[in-house]
């Protein structure tokens, strides 16, 4: 195991401030479970690739209230359906939920109306332990059965560096009712030093239907440690897609599990990295029932010295006959220093299914390169539309207007030369 070196690390820093109040026999499993344990270290096979060094001597210590004069964001979709969380804590300033159906709930968690832990478990885990003892409030998504809510829902988690290194710990709970349906974006940003580490917890009963964008642009100076359990039952339809830009060192882990048969499940991904960035995806998927479908496509695209590491599990268990699993790992190296990790992993307990999974590492293209130049692309233009081609099939599958074009120029921004493409 690795040590937290520093003086009041990370760990005894959050446990040694006040508990806050409710769900306390839900928090002292947790810090049970945190006795002994310190930070993840490379000696284990899931965080071998993952240096948290950087991590070790940092004066953690509980966030602090925080304000902001303007919403950082606004979807314009979304200005009558939005919470706004700024350094873990709801602010009532930026909110506006005027605009949702009746019956549907999209505010701060109440102690006692959500089950916070049920689809995760009790597995030991560091960070989401740690986000189960000290998060300070969190937001919930109920949508009752046969609800339809028309309008995307946006949960911005603002956050804020500041003395020493505040730790935010975001919550989210998101219960959809039979044959419910809805959209969400939860999107992660700030700026300065912070450790986030939120948690996101997804039941979705019988036929309901869940597109679930998930942005993570945080600070570049700060670390991101993202957990999300999933559990959906028979006919329903889970979507979700995951896009990092932001953090020095990142790391996303999806846990999806089929808890009925006839469901489906995408689970895309997109990394664009560089300097010295790290962003880190461990993804497991359990087809525990027959006729399930999942789709996985992740793609990485790395510059400078940054570094990325895809490790993706999906396990067909005994029983869970005709499921289709397809999973592909992609990834673009655009300089000699970059490195990307990728394990895509089959492990299969039935013989009637449907399964296949790839991964492939590779530069830009010299034949699409030199095809480009010769209808007159400047080599600079050409590297940018062929790596703007890469990591925009993804964003064409969000359905939100307003956030696929500001993807977009994302994109576009991180790509020398993105005004000449803007123009194309």
């Amino acid at each position: 195991m690795a040590q937290a070196t520093a003086e009041g690390g990370l760990k005894p820093a959050m446990l040694g401030s006040p508990r806050p109040g409710g769900w306390d026999l839900f928090r002292s499993s947790a810090e049970q479970r945190l006795e002994g344990v310190e930070l993840p270290g490379q000696g284990e096979e899931a965080w071998k690739y993952l240096d948290l060094r950087p991590l070790w001597e940092l004066p953690f210590r509980p966030a602090p209230p925080s304000r902001v004069e303007a919403c950082p964001t606004i979807l314009p979709e979304a200005k009558a359906s939005r919470l706004v969380f700024l350094n873990g804590r709801c602010d009532p300033h930026h909110c506006s939920v005027a605009g949702l159906p009746d019956g549907v709930a999209f505010r701060t968690l109440v102690p006692g109306e959500a089950a916070l832990g049920t689809v995760l478990g009790e597995e030991p885990a560091f960070f989401p332990d740690l986000n189960a003892a000290r998060f300070m409030e969190g937001a919930i998504l109920r949508v009752p059965a046969g609800c339809r809510v028309v309008t995307p829902l946006h949960l911005l988690f603002w956050n804020q560096g500041g003395e020493g290194c505040p730790v935010v710990l975001p919550r989210l709970f998101v219960h959809l009712g039979a044959g419910a349906e809805a959209t969400l974006v939860e999107e992660h940003a700030g700026e300065g030093a912070y450790l986030s580490a939120p948690v996101v917890e997804v039941l979705l009963e019988e036929g309901a239907v869940l597109d679930h964008e998930r942005i993570q642009r945080e600070g570049p100076e700060a670390f991101h440690f993202a957990t999300l359990g999933a559990q959906v039952a028979g006919r329903a339809a889970y979507r979700s897609r995951t896009v990092s830009f932001g953090a020095w060192i990142s790391r996303q882990e999806p846990r999806i599990r089929f808890t009925g048969e006839e469901a489906e499940l995408t689970l895309d991904g997109l990394a664009l990295l560089g300097g010295r960035q790290v962003a880190d995806t461990h993804s497991r998927i359990d087809h525990a029932h027959p006729r399930c479908v999942s789709g996985q496509l992740h793609k990485c695209v790395a510059g400078d010295r940054s570094r990325a590491v895809f490790n993706g599990r999906i396990l067909v268990h005994p029983g869970a006959q005709q499921t289709d699993a397809r999973q592909q790992s992609r990834n673009l190296l655009l300089s000699e220093e970059a490195r990307v990790d990728t394990k895509p992993q089959l492990e299969i307990f039935a013989d009637d299914v449907k399964c296949a999974h790839g991964a492939a590492i590779g530069q830009l293209d010299p034949e699409e390169l030199f095809y480009l130049q010769s209808r007159g692309f400047s080599p600079e233009l050409a590297r940018n539309v062929l790596t703007y081609g890469f990591a925009s099939d993804l964003l064409g599958r969000i359905a939100v207007p307003s956030l696929r074009r500001r993807l977009r120029h994302a994109v576009l921004d991180r790509t020398e030369g993105g005004a000449q493409l803007e123009g194309l």
